[in-house]
């Protein structure tokens, strides 16, 4: 007879592949696969990512948890090259062909269409088959029931909740609402939102008029945004394309006049009569409205309090704040990775209380790459190969310090990376928060990003009350970067590197830990500058990913124009920086 499952390897094949481990309800391996293949957002099956989860979980019996089933996923898994084509055409490395309006067109129509028994039971056989797994073994798990998943099972929540999934598109749902109890640990969805409505959709279509890379830089959208005027919400168009009413429980009932497969016509008559930033202001201003009023319906229909939020709209921080200010809400938790590279974070989880009846052991840091030990264990040899001067201080922290209260940059590599798109402390890049040169060099020399989009600041959670407006206490503690606050007189001198022009920031709050570098590393800055805040970048070069191993986090270094690296227990120095120019 065959033990049980003991282990759960979460798989997602769509853009931002990735993979997940769960064993004895703990997760202990997370990766999305461009951190190892170098292929941003790399789509398809995450094969790397897949070898290394089979490496930690030999021993164990696994169950396979892959997500999504619907006939668009399941005709590109059948024919690979129609998702590579769409890969490079989203990211403008092809040029679109003289039937690409076609094309996306009956994509869209495609993807609004429904998974159903048929398309599970294909797309489960095909997983077997590519994982050499049996079929037994493999369970799949709905796309939005994977992304409720992921807001549900991390935090410790001590009593029972609301999740809330807003995303572009799977299987025929844009977004769905779930009961969590906490008794027995289960979720029961409530609400679901149908794939023409969906605000995730949307957006992305603003961003593909723009000229912008979809599912890429939304972020562009929301921080062009901000350098727009302010227009009457009567007077924004995009608003009279969505409806939002109560169905006879009170609960939100959202609907979209605009199909998305005519969404991109629609867009593309307001960018060419209206200035860039004010269409991303309305855009903007669409999701600031209708989502906190979906969030405030469900606070009135279901009593609740507590809610935990996932999907690609998640990554809004800017609406973010607004649900987290919203009256009725004291706690709201976002999934830092809350997009589609999350998903098998959250299918993991979904089996793994499936075949064990058991909740996932909840965490908090989200440094789940891979445990190489010491980064810097083979520093030496490194040094030799990019003529690079060594040193290796007794504490890297204090030592990284100094160099940015002096005003350097510095590149920070330490222990397991992060997952999701955040740096947290693991793949990072420093410098003074109260710096705009440093800002500036990040920027516009180094990273190479548009000028428009702000870093963002890692901060002391004891700052927090000096440094921002609207910190209410424990509650707000924003651990992951998952959503905005305005700064106070002093937050908006002392973060002047890592705020936008309103004033308004997306902090990562550290807490106290002795043990933790990056916690020992703020302390230091505050002790020499007065204030524990660092802006806190990724660890990548624009267009790149970030890396989980060494090599790629060198690469990274030499292509930059980054003096110094701090390299796990060694601190890297290029003798002759290299050109800013």
């Amino acid at each position: 007879m065959n033990r049980p499952w003991d282990a759960v390897i979460g798989v997602w094949d769509g853009h931002d592949a990735g993979a997940t481990l769960v064993v004895d309800g703990q997760v202990v391996l997370a990766l999305n696969e461009e951190r190892l293949s170098g292929r941003k957002l790399d789509v398809g099956l995450p094969g790397r990512a897949i070898a290394a989860m089979r490496e930690a979980a030999a021993g164990h019996r696994i169950a396979w948890a892959p997500s999504t089933s619907d006939p668009a996923k399941t005709l590109t898994r059948t024919f690979p090259v129609l998702k590579e084509n769409y890969y490079r055409l989203r990211r403008r490395l092809d040029f679109p062909g003289p039937l690409h309006g076609i094309k996306v067109r009956a994509k869209y129509s495609l993807t609004q269409m429904p998974t159903g028994r048929l398309w599970r039971a294909w797309a489960r056989r095909w997983f077997a088959a590519n994982l050499g797994a049996p079929i037994q073994d493999v369970f799949l798990v709905d796309h939005h029931e994977a992304h409720a998943a992921s807001a549900a099972y991390w935090p410790a929540w001590g009593q029972d909740a609301i999740m809330v999934t807003l995303d572009g598109i799977g299987d025929g749902e844009s977004g769905s609402v779930w009961e969590w109890s906490e008794a027995d640990a289960s979720l029961r969805k409530i609400v679901s939102i149908p794939g023409g409505a969906s605000l995730g959709l949307f957006f992305e279509h603003i961003t593909q008029e723009l000229q912008m890379r979809p599912l890429e830089d939304e972020g562009k959208v929301m921080a062009l945004a901000t350098y727009a005027a302010e227009s009457p919400v009567d007077k924004n168009p995009f608003l009279k394309w969505f409806s939002l009413t109560a169905d006879s429980k009170g609960l939100p009932v959202l609907r979209c006049n605009v199909p998305p497969s005519w969404m991109a016509r629609e867009v593309a008559r307001s960018v060419w009569c209206t200035p860039r930033e004010q269409v991303c202001r309305m855009a903007q201003q669409t999701l600031e409205t209708i989502v906190p009023r979906f969030f405030s319906m469900l606070v009135q229909a279901t009593g609740r309090n507590a809610f935990g939020y996932s999907g690609g709209v998640a990554s809004n921080i800017k609406v973010n704040r607004l649900v987290r200010t919203t009256p009725g809400i004291a706690r709201l938790e976002v999934c830092p990775a809350m997009g589609d590279g999350g998903l098998a974070l959250g299918s993991a989880f979904a089996v793994w209380r499936h075949v064990t009846g058991q909740r996932p052991q909840p965490f908090n840091d989200f440094r789940l790459g891979t445990d190489f030990g010491d980064l810097g264990r083979d520093a030496e040899a490194i040094a030799r190969a990019t003529s690079a001067e060594l040193s290796r201080p007794a504490d890297i922290a204090p030592a990284v310090a100094t160099l940015v209260a002096a005003g350097g940059i510095v590149m920070w590599a330490q222990g397991r990376m992060e997952l999701g798109a955040r740096a947290l402390g693991a793949r990072s890049i420093v410098a003074r928060a109260d710096s705009t040169k440093a800002r500036d060099d990040l920027n516009l020399l180094l990273k190479r990003r548009v000028w428009y989009q702000p870093f963002c600041p890692s901060i002391l959670l004891s700052e927090a009350p000096q440094l921002l407006a609207d910190y209410r206490g424990p509650s707000d503690a924003n651990l992951h970067m998952t959503t905005g606050f305005m700064t106070t007189s002093r937050g908006r001198t002392a973060l002047a590197g890592a705020i936008g022009p309103d004033g308004s920031c997306r902090p990562q709050m550290v807490v106290e830990n002795d043990a933790d570098p990056w916690y020992r590393l703020l302390v230091q800055v505050k002790a020499l500058t007065g204030t524990g805040a660092i802006i806190n970048t990724s660890l990548n070069m624009h267009g790149k990913p970030m890396s989980d191993a060494v090599a790629g986090i060198v690469e990274a270094w030499v292509e930059s124009g980054i003096e110094h690296l701090a390299l796990g227990s060694a601190l890297l120095t290029k003798k002759t920086p290299s050109s800013r120019s």
